[in-house]
């Protein structure tokens, strides 16, 4: 959980870009009177903690009006309303159109200051500093997994232009941003206004060819079902598109892959990541999973786990099944949720040791650095921790690993 100025964001990079837009839209003789969430309903631990914290946030600021906006604004919003603690709600549909929070603010008056010691609620996003920007290019989804609510939220995949996204990045690397981060609710349905048959490829074939400065790009989460010709040639290629790529697999397991509705099997998976890892030897994978999706057996739950060891995925997203109401998969038969959260806690530690072995591999290997703290922690291109505490923020240091601590590269 992040928060820019008076937006608290949680969920997803895409949240966390349409948390900065939000707030730049919040005229600076309100900024104390508002505290907008912008929230996430992918599970219901996510909803669980929105009103948490909503309550937490209003009894350190009773007189700060909270508006709450985001997914679960759209899965939620009978209960958000019934919460005497929220003042108002904006639709997802509606919460990036400025004339809204114009005419919405225009309806508060309160004098209170914000309480910004309210716990550990309020830490530094990533995102909203020189270093590294996120840039949306699309928005929806048009598939329909069963266990998934977002599309309902967000409605159908509606693509930037790459006009819009150029002017975007050009805008932050003028300014001196080092590292783009492509995000959407599914990247690779991304398609350009001239041709629908123009995808991600295409797109980031034009970000490289309008921004001819050294950048590091970075996709977020990526759908494998759609990756075109043009990003197998950029991987090879193309020095500034950088060796990570985070997968939404789900599962690895073809049973569970069908009754999730998902567009790729296990076959697909493994030739995908030995075809990218035989064009670069530098690249890792990360994924996300779901453990304990209706009807997963521990055989199914072990096709998955010995799978993600064998392919080495060093990046990994865990979470136990959460039913969402009005999902098909919520009238599947449900597996006990210790079961859920006991497979949840193994593949983790499976991905923090895949992690480990993978880290050690780094060392003495010419490494780049992208320094993004004051006290020299960063990432390599490929996405694993370094320190260099010489080293300033914002600085990208070619340097040579030796030795570990604490998770981190270093040099000694």
């Amino acid at each position: 959980m992040h928060k820019f100025n008076n937006v608290i964001t949680m969920g997803c990079r895409l949240n966390s870009w349409e948390s900065n837009k939000i707030n730049s839209f919040i005229r600076d003789d309100k900024k104390k009177d508002v505290m907008i969430f912008n929230s996430c309903c992918v599970t219901n631990d996510a909803v669980k903690s929105l009103k948490k914290n909503i309550k937490l946030f209003h009894k350190s600021n009773p007189d700060v009006k909270i508006v709450v906006t985001g997914c679960a604004a759209e899965s939620e919003k009978h209960n958000l309303e019934n919460m005497k603690e929220v003042s108002y709600i904006v639709r997802n549909k509606d919460k990036l159109i400025k004339k809204n929070w114009e005419n919405l603010q225009d309806n508060i008056s309160v004098k209170n200051k914000i309480n910004l010691d309210f716990k550990n609620l309020h830490r530094e996003n990533p995102s909203n500093s020189n270093i590294r920007k996120f840039v949306k290019i699309q928005n929806g989804c048009d598939h329909s997994c069963t266990f998934c609510i977002i599309p309902s939220c967000r409605g159908k995949s509606i693509s930037e232009s790459v006009k819009n996204i150029n002017n975007e990045i050009s805008f932050y690397l003028d300014k001196g941003v080092k590292e783009i981060i492509l995000t959407g609710v599914d990247l690779t349905s991304w398609q350009s206004d001239d041709n629908k048959h123009f995808g991600l490829g295409y797109l980031l074939e034009k970000i490289f060819e309008k921004n001819i400065s050294s950048f590091r790009l970075r996709l977020s989460s990526i759908d494998a079902a759609e990756l075109d010709n043009k990003i197998f040639k950029l991987i090879k290629n193309e020095p500034r598109l950088m060796p990570h790529f985070h997968f939404s697999l789900q599962s690895l397991d073809d049973m569970i892959l069908k009754r999730m509705k998902r567009r790729h099997n296990v076959k697909q998976i493994i030739e995908l990541l030995n075809e990218i890892r035989n064009i670069s030897d530098n690249v890792t994978f990360g994924a996300d999973f779901i453990c304990g999706f209706p009807t997963e057996t521990e055989e199914m739950f072990m096709n998955t786990y010995t799978l993600v060891k064998k392919l080495q995925i060093t990046h990994l997203h865990v979470f136990p099944y959460s039913a969402k109401a009005g999902t098909p998969a919520s009238k599947m038969p449900q597996v006990f949720l210790e079961e859920r959260r006991k497979r949840a806690k193994a593949l983790r530690e499976l991905g923090n040791q895949n992690y480990l072995n993978n880290l050690q591999k780094q060392t003495f290997r010419p490494q780049k650095v992208l320094v993004e703290t004051n006290d020299g922690i960063g990432k390599t291109e490929n996405n694993f921790k370094m320190k260099i505490p010489s080293a300033k923020k914002g600085d990208i240091v070619s340097i040579k690993p030796n030795d570990i601590k604490d998770n981190y590269l270093i040099v000694n």
